[in-house]
């Protein structure tokens, strides 16, 4: 399992905001931002209030990737790894409580208090690999991996 360094964690923390990229069955790719969320050391957790295209799409393909970025200092960061759904109970409302206090802290419009009342799935995103994104680096190569570098997600 990659781990998340804490300046990564905080980059993330600090926009506020990553993109989720899907790719289910169609072959079609999906991208849908995300706000209620967690990084934690080696995971990143994500609230789903909706079963639309990336939910249907990770049905089929539990891979995906992530991706936040300061548009301002033209830095970023890339994760792709798998997710799987928690469903146990004590832990999911654990975890699910944290993300929504975390974000209406940060957030108080009306449509994201809205949003947090609603039922929810817990998604849980383990970070095989993390590129850069930074336009002055190489963002071909890995900063963190914990896959063969011959092997194809």
């Amino acid at each position: 399992m990659v781990k998340i360094p804490d300046t990564i964690k905080e980059f993330i923390e600090n926009q506020g905001i990553f993109v989720v990229g899907t790719v289910g069955g169609n072959k079609f790719a999906n991208v849908s931002p995300r706000i209620f969320f967690r990084v934690d050391e080696d995971v990143i957790y994500w609230l789903d209030f909706f079963k639309h295209k990336s939910y249907k799409n990770i049905q089929t393909n539990p891979w995906v990737t992530i991706s936040a970025f300061n548009k301002d200092d033209l830095e970023g960061f890339q994760f792709r790894g798998s997710v799987s759904y928690i469903t146990d109970e004590p832990t999911k409302s654990e975890i699910k409580d944290s993300i929504i206090s975390k974000t209406l802290k940060s957030n108080s419009s009306s449509k994201v208090s809205s949003l947090s009342e609603k039922e929810c799935n817990l998604v849980q995103f383990e970070p095989k690999v993390c590129y850069s994104l930074n336009p002055e680096k190489y963002s071909d190569m890995s900063i963190g991996s914990d896959i063969d570098r011959n092997q194809l997600f």
